[in-house]
């Protein structure tokens, strides 16, 4: 009877073992999952922002994250390769060849006014700094291709690796 019951918790002890590091996993992948969400939603802001102007306007616009940091956002589009973005882009950060933003480039080296470390505030005083930038790309005289990336600066570890797939938007937009 002791030896069954010896089995039985050691058989109990194993199984809940598996299911703790499931539980682990499962609050790791939930998190991930948020900051995923809060950065695309960030380069949906500026995205529309942006589009929101007419393909021609130039009008610096503001953005204020949770800790009343005000940031500008310009929306000087230029032509493919004629801007001040290193590679294909347009005004602002450096597309890949791909037509996204090409997150090689040094955050110091993306112009000023086309990248913002924007600050989300959570629950219980929680912030979570993010990463975004965008290029303007004039494509006619009525309109104009706009690209925002967003990430969050600061990525989890897991393994010792920093793996966070950035968001990425684009849309053409003019009148």
């Amino acid at each position: 009877m002791l030896i069954e019951l010896l089995a039985s918790m050691t058989i109990l002890a194993v199984g809940l073992g598996g299911l703790m590091i499931l539980m682990v996993s499962s609050m790791y992948t939930n998190g991930k999952a948020s900051n995923d969400t809060t950065s695309t939603m960030v380069a949906e802001h500026v995205l529309e922002q942006i589009s929101a102007q007419p393909a021609n306007g130039t009008a610096l616009l503001q953005i204020t994250d949770c800790t009343n940091t005000t940031y500008n956002i310009d929306t000087s589009p230029a032509l493919q390769g004629a801007g001040n973005a290193v590679g294909a882009g347009g005004n602002g950060a450096s597309l890949t060849a791909n037509g996204i933003v090409d997150w090689t480039q040094d955050y110091a080296n993306v112009p000023g006014n086309y990248k913002m470390r924007y600050v989300s505030c959570g629950t219980g005083g929680k912030q979570t700094t993010y990463d975004v930038r965008w290029d303007v790309i004039t494509i006619t005289a009525t309109s104009r291709m706009v690209v925002v990336s967003a990430r969050p600066s600061a990525s989890p570890t897991v393994g010792g690796l920093h793996y966070v797939m950035p968001a990425q938007l684009r849309t053409i937009a003019g009148m």
